[in-house]
């Protein structure tokens, strides 16, 4: 079967996405057609995280040594009967 004709099939064009549900990436529409990329295409994925989703409250060094300092670790111990 032969290749479409368009940019070579080592051509990069980097992008930024959004990891959504099941763990899926979307390549841009304008990408998609640059590329003649089509469903059942293969592609190559270089991953490079650039950010991290917090999943909580996140605390400091310092404020974790000042809850230790003031008790306040010792206090919540105390009401809950440890």
């Amino acid at each position: 079967m032969p290749i479409a004709e368009g940019p070579s099939l080592d051509e990069e064009m980097p992008f930024i996405a959004e990891v959504i549900k099941g763990g899926r990436l979307t390549i841009p529409e304008e990408i998609r057609k640059l590329l003649l990329i089509k469903e059942g295409n293969y592609v190559l994925v270089k991953l490079k995280v650039i950010s991290r989703k917090r999943l909580g409250p996140r605390r400091s060094h310092n404020n974790q040594r000042n809850s230790l300092r003031n008790g306040n670790v010792w206090k919540r111990k105390v009401r809950r009967g440890e």
